[in-house]
């Protein structure tokens, strides 16, 4: 009788590219671990440049929203889905303006931004008057390039942290008094804007008298005789009192 000829069966690790189209996300896996950290501390989000420096390839991030443990928030952006609890509360504007420059270091564009949510977007942050942000408005000193016809930009300086723009939740967002005088620059609809400017004398983030001064350009164009005037025009129309 033949004898049978056992062999041993060699479990042989995955190559490395292989590998990488696992994602894995188990908290043993270095990369994904570090990408964890990093979206904690960048609205619950990391962009594909920030993954493919870890070692991390986009066929694998592919891979990752096929299986469910990652959504793709923006073009070039994803999320872990198991924090989806703690989403940003502007998560979409959050994902465009990471993408905007998606290798950079999140704390030093906190520190000077390139770029500052601006105009009506500014103002739903801030909860200020009853404007709509119709896409995402964005104030930078050049001229942003990007694909989206979603996003509104302006060209302008950024000016001073605390004066002209502060951080929300993480994102660069202009101040109210800086979103009274881009409105008002902008054109936009006097009862919106009599709305933001109550509630930001309300809130007390301005006085009347500033109020004044920041209007006092665009008197001429609406016929007042000067921006406190004008603010009165404003509030009138949007039903409000000025405080």
């Amino acid at each position: 009788m033949p004898q049978l000829e056992l062999r041993r069966t060699v479990q042989r690790p995955l190559p490395p590219h292989r590998r990488r189209y696992y994602p894995c996300m188990a908290a043993g896996n270095a990369p994904w671990r570090r990408l964890r950290a990093i979206a904690a501390d960048q609205f619950g989000l990391f962009t594909t440049a920030q993954a493919r420096h870890l070692g991390v390839t986009s066929a694998a991030l592919h891979r990752g929203a096929q299986n469910g443990e990652l959504w793709r928030a923006h073009h070039g952006v994803y999320a872990f889905t198991d924090t989806a609890a703690d989403k940003h509360p502007y998560e979409d504007w959050a994902a465009q303006w990471l993408a905007l420059r998606p290798e950079a270091d999140i704390a030093a564009r906190r520190a000077d931004p390139d770029s500052v949510l601006s105009h009506e977007t500014a103002a739903v942050i801030r909860e200020l008057g009853t404007v709509v942000s119709v896409g995402m408005h964005l104030s930078a000193p050049h001229r942003v390039s990007v694909r989206s016809s979603t996003v509104h930009t302006y060209v302008r300086a950024i000016g001073q942290r605390g004066v002209d723009w502060d951080l929300v939740d993480g994102l660069p967002v202009s101040t109210a008094p800086r979103i009274i005088a881009d409105l008002a620059q902008a054109g936009i609809d006097g009862s919106h804007l009599g709305t933001v400017i109550a509630d930001a004398i309300a809130q007390h983030h301005v006085t009347r008298e500033q109020v004044g001064n920041l209007l006092d350009p665009y008197a001429d164009r609406y016929g007042a005789r000067d921006g406190s005037e004008l603010a009165i025009v404003f509030a009138e129309a949007a039903g409000r009192r000025l405080g």
